[in-house]
């Protein structure tokens, strides 16, 4: 079996387990994005325990939707 065979039956492997599939290419993209909240959560000026991290998060979490239905509101306001 070859690494592209390899890749592809991981793919579908994946996709029947989860639903979806991140390349690994991407995967290192969303990585590097992940550590860079990291960083700058942990070189914060003031000391944060892990609760705080935990409800930053959790502040970014509750963002997303509100930010990717302004995004899906901003295409269709292009469309028309």
């Amino acid at each position: 079996m070859t690494a592209a065979e390899r890749l592809q039956a991981e793919k579908e492997r994946l996709l029947a387990a989860t639903g979806f599939y991140v390349p690994p290419y991407r995967m290192a993209n969303l990585m590097k994005a992940a550590a860079k909240i990291m960083d700058i959560v942990i070189k914060a000026d003031t000391n944060i325990c892990y609760e705080e991290c935990r409800f930053i998060m959790a502040i970014v979490n509750a963002a997303i939707p509100n930010a990717a239905d302004q995004t899906e509101e901003s295409e269709h306001d292009d469309e028309r």
